[in-house]
């Protein structure tokens, strides 16, 4: 295969990817079930009684009462809601997706509780493990191999 038809192989292949991705942001609006966050902080009323799915930052729980607040991020601020049937462990600062019935304007009778991060920290802790690993995976790459920077391609670098 030639130079000039392996590029216009990659370009289409690129073509394809990037209309893919174009068409996905068109369309996903159509197939997602639930109202989005805008929807919630504009007209909530609109949507009681609707399943909801959300995410949100915990700002109070009550272990007693079962129930917790959470701030939604939405394009034009955020807004709290209560969770009622909270049934896990979060400190504040946590993350959570919520999946539940709209009741009232600002409360979410959940069916389901999934905690994303236990606490505010973890969003660093999940980050730095990544760097790190990236940081050693691009190590035991460049232990064996080198960039011949006249042909600009990778080269076995020694022999061991």
């Amino acid at each position: 295969m030639k130079q000039w038809q392996r590029g216009l192989l990659v370009l289409g292949l690129v073509g394809l990817l990037v209309g893919m991705g174009v068409h996905y942001g068109a369309a996903e609006d159509d197939h997602w079930p639930y109202p989005d966050e805008d929807d919630l902080a504009g007209q909530p009323a609109e949507h009681v009684g609707e399943e909801v799915f959300l995410f949100g930052t915990v700002t109070a729980v009550d272990a007693d009462a079962g129930t917790a607040t959470i701030r939604v991020e939405a394009d034009s601020g955020s807004f709290s809601l209560s969770v009622q049937s909270f049934d896990r462990t979060v400190q504040p600062g946590g993350v959570v997706q919520v999946l539940g019935e709209l009741t009232t304007e600002r409360t979410v009778d959940a069916e389901r509780v999934v905690v994303v991060n236990a606490t505010g920290g973890a969003e660093w802790y999940k980050y730095g493990v990544s760097v790190i690993g990236a940081i050693l995976v691009l190590l035991a790459f460049f232990r064996y191999w080198r960039v011949d920077t006249d042909t600009w391609t990778f080269e076995v670098g020694h022999d061991g």
